[in-house]
């Protein structure tokens, strides 16, 4: 997208407009903050250069949120977290608090959804409560090559093994792979309508548009 503001024409920020949920001004400060991650390579790739994940997750408003590694991955059309201007203002936009719930709803559910099979099963369940917990627990977050070979090693039926999880927990040892467990299959049960053992994207939709609190869960103001 170029170096600044005069990489625009009023067509494109029109468009932009259009596709998000932001202003044409608000689209140029998106694209500042965007621009400020990696300077050098702004400078030098030219129109449209690609960040990494990592430069990407700089992001001071990322800091904070436990599934930042999945945001980037879900909106990167890699599926890798590396994104251009386009994709990162998309993640922005849905990320706003002008976005809809129901669009907060969509891109939760995918987050969600660890093995993109379209259902929310127990294994994704555990995946999303070491996100959760992981941090509060150890004051740090997994390396992606760690949860990697978290997801990749549990068993056939989707639980953790007692390894796997007290390398989340050795510090305190407040949760074991019972608790993580038990805890995921009280959340299908509650929210399975259809009783067929994992979570549909309208049983989702169903019990998070009834949860206080959901939308600021998926909210970032630049």
């Amino acid at each position: 997208m170029g170096q600044g503001a005069s990489a625009y024409d009023q067509a494109e920020l029109a468009e932009f407009q259009d596709l998000t949920y932001f202003t044409k001004r608000e689209v140029l400060h998106v694209h500042k903050r965007f621009s400020a991650l990696s300077p050098e390579k702004i400078k030098n790739v030219g129109r449209n250069p690609v960040l990494s994940k990592d430069e990407i997750l700089k992001l001071p408003e990322l800091a904070a949120n436990p599934f930042k590694e999945r945001l980037l991955d879900v909106f990167s059309e890699s599926g890798d977290g590396n994104m251009n201007f386009e994709q990162f203002l998309d993640m922005m936009s849905q990320l706003s608090s002008k976005a809809p719930l129901e669009t907060k709803i969509d891109f939760a559910f995918k987050i969600y959804d660890f093995n993109g099979d379209g259902q929310i099963c127990e294994k994704d369940l555990e995946q999303v409560l070491l996100f959760l917990i992981q941090p509060a627990v150890t004051g740090t977050t997994l390396s992606s090559e760690e949860r990697s070979q978290i997801i990749n090693n549990s068993n056939a039926k989707g639980a953790l093994s007692s390894t796997e999880i007290s390398h989340i927990t050795r510090s305190t040892g407040v949760f074991s792979k019972d608790d993580i467990v038990s805890v995921a299959k009280k959340v299908i049960d509650e929210m399975d309508m259809d009783d067929d053992g994992s979570i549909s994207y309208l049983d989702f939709k169903h019990g998070m548009s009834k949860l206080n609190g959901f939308e600021e869960s998926f909210k970032i103001t630049l």
